[in-house]
């Protein structure tokens, strides 16, 4: 999306030289210490009000900040409540897909968004807290009352699944790229392809690495300042977070970067192949979630939590006295994606800036997806 940048906003301005990006400057104005209002508050209330906070990926805040109270409290749920959680990100991973492809695809189309089949999604899926969880406990510590409805889960899933195929994800050809014209996914590499674009925003950078609990830990525990969670690095280098890396190795996916590179095409198809992958296994969640898996419970790490949202990898840390938050941080995905030396600087300098840079940049800006508004101009 984009807008007057703002509190919470990302402003991005371009400098062209020879045809080419010559500068990217990101002015990050995002709310880094939004959780400075946490301190002193009680650790059992604080999942709601981080809920309550983050408009996007809410439940994957929610989920997080739980997480990382009961890894403070040495609280630990038991295996229905983790997949009854894991379940609820995965609704919402799903349904901020769909999102981007009913909205920001249609438009990279130049198609009328498809409002219809987001509204059949949200129906389905916005209310799953609630379903799983009806006295509104989900973001409990220890875990809250679970109500399991296999059917109804499974008939909104079996919706959710046609809809998402009829609309949205189509087929794949034998080298990996989406074809066919009757879904927006085929539609949209069939133009990037056509247009050219198919590896614009390719990058050297590489997928985000599996944090180790311990030195993750140590490096939030001494970012006094908060230049670790404003401008994060792993080892010195900067990573990709998101849809393309967590499906980096998938084999369509990996077919699409052998051809084309890191760019375009290979964002939207790792997202496609998510948006699949994630409704196969909420299917299979949905079957399960009432079976007492309690003996697959793992130990926490103190107060240290890490999920995988729709956007990408998200860690809550949190710093309890007598029950109470000393301190509370949180190192979101955008930070990796929109560093300033990260995949979105990465995938523009030295790549083409076509007829209008403005609108070039914009669509990799789209792919990488920031959690809050964007504004891209030129300097």
């Amino acid at each position: 999306m984009t807008g007057t940048p703002a509190e919470g906003a990302i402003h991005i301005r371009l400098g062209v030289e020879a045809g080419l990006f010559s500068k990217v400057v990101i002015g990050n104005h995002r709310i880094l210490r939004a959780t400075a209002p946490l301190a002193g508050r009680s650790g059992d209330d604080v999942p709601d009000l981080v809920a309550r906070l983050f408009s996007v990926c809410r439940i994957a805040q929610g989920v997080a900040s739980v997480s990382a109270i009961e890894g403070a409290s040495a609280v630990r749920p038991d295996g229905r409540q983790k997949a009854a959680r894991h379940f609820l990100i995965q609704s919402e991973t799903l349904l901020e897909h769909a999102g981007r492809a009913c909205l920001d695809w249609t438009r990279l189309l130049g198609e009328a968004p498809l409002v219809a089949v987001l509204k059949r999604l949200r129906s389905a899926l916005v209310d799953l807290p609630d379903r799983l969880f009806p006295d509104g406990d989900w973001l409990r510590p220890g875990g809250g009352r679970l109500l399991t409805e296999a059917p109804l889960l499974t008939d909104r899933l079996t919706a959710v699944a046609e809809a998402v195929d009829q609309a949205i994800l189509g087929r794949f050809g034998d080298d990996g790229i989406p074809v066919g014209d009757a879904t927006i996914l085929g539609r949209l590499a069939g133009k990037f392809l056509t247009d050219g674009v198919a590896g614009f925003g390719a990058m050297t950078i590489g997928p985000l690495p599996i944090f180790e609990a311990g030195p993750l830990d140590a490096r939030l525990a001494a970012d006094a300042d908060g230049g670790f969670i404003a401008r994060p690095d792993w080892g010195g280098m900067p990573y990709l977070t998101g849809p393309l890396a967590r499906r980096w190795d998938h084999p369509a996916v990996r077919a699409v970067i052998a051809r084309h590179g890191s760019g375009l095409l290979a964002h939207v198809a790792a997202r496609a192949v998510e948006m699949a992958a994630t409704l196969r296994e909420m299917q299979d969640f949905a079957q399960g979630l009432c079976k007492d898996t309690s003996s697959q419970s793992e130990p926490a790490d103190g107060g240290l939590a890490v999920v995988e949202a729709a956007r990408g990898r998200l860690v809550h840390r949190v710093e309890l006295d007598a029950g109470k938050v000393m301190r509370y941080q949180i190192l979101a995905p955008t930070e990796w994606n929109f560093h300033p030396n990260g995949p979105l600087v990465q995938g523009l300098l030295g790549h083409p800036a076509g007829v209008d840079p403005v609108s070039r940049a914009g669509m990799l800006v789209t792919a990488l997806d920031p959690c809050v508004a964007f504004r891209v101009e030129m300097l």
